[in-house]
């Protein structure tokens, strides 16, 4: 590495910030022959013609982005005053609750009162609907009129749709939790460490030994904390038994009120007889935002890690240079800068601060307040994404009707008597509700039931590992040269084509009926959400709840066998990065004999002859194993 020489006159280092702006340039460009799209595009959006930092221990205030100021509405104007809360259905947005408060009075030019009222309105998406309006006066009794005032804020906000409720104590903080669940103050970073001859993940989180310039960036990002004596933000990680690790690095001093708790891939428990390294993946997969250090400076791709989570990752790699001033009579010595690149995922909205032209720090203080800055703001940004946006969105669409359900006093001219509280379900009721809504899905097909009112189930006491009847047995028959599969007889015919589907690899002279193996019950709501979709976020949220993977019943696998024979990859994905035991080898090699073994010996036991089978099994192999499950079981296998 060439040291590029810094200080002197103006001129020197103007020529020098060209030259290093052609070599940057000269780096996106090769990295567009390696196919980045559509990341490349979104990295260059990064770039601003701003100089690098050369000035030494200069503080920058960079503005938070992407972040929902006014979130705190009803901390700072309604939780200390009395107030209505307003319930009801619209067209528009569903389900909606409404702060609406008297939030003053003044007087105009012509000496006329006039009083303003100040609302939230809350639905399923984001950002919540603010404002304030000038409105009628209170009556006599000071109930201002709330009737006008919703029709003000919205048409469709009309009785009998809308009911008024007393803001209890309660509500509040619900409320008050729900507006700022997005006001975030603690962030989780994965800070990955690829030595220069390494090209895949596995490499990459089996580092055990690091150079002596990761060693000093870590330095620049925070401070060395040893967990069992930490009291602060610690993650996620481990601060009792060192289960995570002994050390990490953390920073509570870059930005006011934000502390950043960094997952150091060399800092977590390494694994001998684990390759893919599950405990460390299941740290820094699950961040959003990655620093990827890289000795010696490479295109990088996102899909080079194999993550549902991160989207944003900050390339850093060190640069040497030149620092002498003859002015002054500086002595010239070899400094380290660090290269700064930001590559993002599709979908990730555009966020500050802009790199610097070159993409150069000099200065180490410079450095960790831009990178604290591109983390808050990369990671506020990532939240707008699909891939992460809609299950937040479904999940708060489920708060705000469990509120709007459990809110039952309604507050007029008098208010009534608080009601009995509502009887407790016991466990029995509520696992019955649980199996009921997997069988019901299982028998009619679909999608999972939804995640709000399997997670409420699951709070109030419900049993994630009930047993769940599957529908009954597929029955099989040939027609006309065709064969059929139904749910059972048709109480009016022997063949009804509503009920079946054709496949034309059997053929007879007649119509056969033959029973499947008998079905036994699916050990638990995993077994049932795998069976019904590839949804790896519906199968972290299980496993959250405490699901079992490795189920006791003997006629069933392991989650993640089963998850192979219904052709789940992305769930397969889930289950290895969230379950280290599932990533035992004998578990993947019985996977992929079970899948194997399972289609052979259906295909041969329905027709007994070894041609079809041999054609059956070419089928099924051709369907299923020359696509991405190829490349997914060859690389657990160590193949590459």
């Amino acid at each position: 590495m060439t040291p590029m020489k810094i200080g002197g006159s103006e001129k020197s280092y103007g020529r020098h910030t060209r030259d290093t702006s052609i070599s940057a340039a000269s780096t996106y460009t090769a990295a567009s022959t390696v196919n980045t799209q559509p990341y490349l595009p979104i990295a260059e959006k990064f770039h601003s013609p701003t100089k690098s930092f050369t000035s030494s221990s200069t503080y920058i205030e960079y503005p938070i982005e992407h972040v929902d100021v006014e979130a705190i509405w009803y901390r700072k104007y309604f939780i200390q005053n009395q107030h209505p809360t307003f319930v009801g259905i619209t067209e528009s947005y569903g389900t909606v609750i409404i702060s609406l408060m008297l939030d003053g009075k003044t007087i105009n030019n012509n000496r006329d009162n006039i009083y303003w009222y100040r609302y939230i309105l809350r639905k399923k998406e984001l950002p919540d609907d603010r404002g304030v309006l000038a409105g009628p006066p209170p009556s006599p009794l000071n109930d201002p009129p709330w009737d006008v005032l919703l029709r003000m804020i919205s048409r469709e906000l009309v009785q009998p749709r809308i009911k008024k409720l007393i803001t209890t104590r309660e509500l509040s903080e619900k409320l008050l939790a729900l507006d700022e669940d997005r006001l975030q103050t603690t962030y989780k970073v994965g800070v990955l460490y690829c030595a220069p001859s390494q090209t895949t993940e596995e490499e990459w989180f089996s580092n055990t030994s690091t150079s002596r310039t990761f060693s000093d960036f870590l330095g620049i990002l925070g401070k060395l904390v040893k967990l069992s004596e930490f009291e602060g933000f610690s993650g996620g990680l481990d601060t009792k038994s060192n289960e995570t690790g002994e050390y990490s690095v953390y920073d509570d001093e870059t930005l006011k009120n934000y502390e950043i708790m960094y997952h150091v891939s060399t800092m977590l428990p390494y694994e001998t007889a684990n390759k893919y390294q599950i405990t460390r993946k299941r740290h820094i997969g699950n961040d959003i935002v990655c620093i990827i250090f890289q000795d010696v400076s490479k295109p990088f791709l996102p899909s080079s890690i194999r993550s549902q989570f991160l989207q944003v990752y900050v390339i850093v790699s060190p640069v040497e240079f030149q620092l002498d001033d003859d002015e002054y009579g500086w002595r010239t010595s070899n400094r380290v800068g660090y290269r700064v690149e930001i590559v993002c995922k599709d979908g990730v909205p555009y966020f500050g601060p802009s790199l610097p032209n070159p993409p150069i720090f000099y200065d180490p203080i410079s450095l960790r307040q831009f990178l604290v800055a591109i983390i808050i703001n990369g990671q506020n940004a990532a939240w707008k994404t699909p891939k992460l946006s809609e299950p937040f969105q479904r999940a708060r669409g489920g708060i705000i009707q469990d509120i709007a359900n459990k809110l039952v006093i309604f507050s007029n001219e008098v208010a009534p008597s608080p009601p009995h509280p509502p009887k407790k379900q016991s466990h029995v009721e509520l696992n019955y509700i649980l199996k009921r809504l997997f069988v019901d899905r299982l028998k009619f097909g679909g999608i999972p039931p939804d995640m709000a009112h399997v997670k409420e189930l699951l709070e109030k006491g419900a049993n994630p590992n009930i047993s769940i009847p599957q529908p009954k047995p597929l029955k099989e028959k040939v027609y006309n040269n065709q064969v059929s599969y139904s749910l059972g007889e048709c109480e009016h015919c022997n063949f009804c084509p509503t009920h079946s589907h054709s496949n034309s690899l059997l053929s007879s002279s007649s119509i056969k009926t033959t029973n499947n193996q008998k079905s036994h019950k699916l050990p638990n709501i995993l077994f049932a959400t795998i069976a019904l979709a590839d949804d790896p976020v519906y199968v972290k949220f299980l496993i959250n709840y405490g699901v079992e993977t490795m189920p006791k019943d003997s006629h069933f696998p392991n989650a993640f066998v089963f998850a192979a024979t219904h052709k789940r990859v992305e769930t397969m994905r889930c289950l290895l990065e969230n379950v280290p035991a599932l990533s035992d080898p004998e578990s993947v090699d019985t996977a992929i004999n079970d899948t194997y073994n399972r289609v052979y010996s259906r295909n041969t036991s329905r027709n007994g002859n070894k041609l079809y089978a041999a054609y059956a099994f070419k089928h099924y192999e051709s369907s299923f194993w020359n696509t991405e499950a190829t490349i997914f079981f060859g690389r657990l296998r160590g193949v590459s």
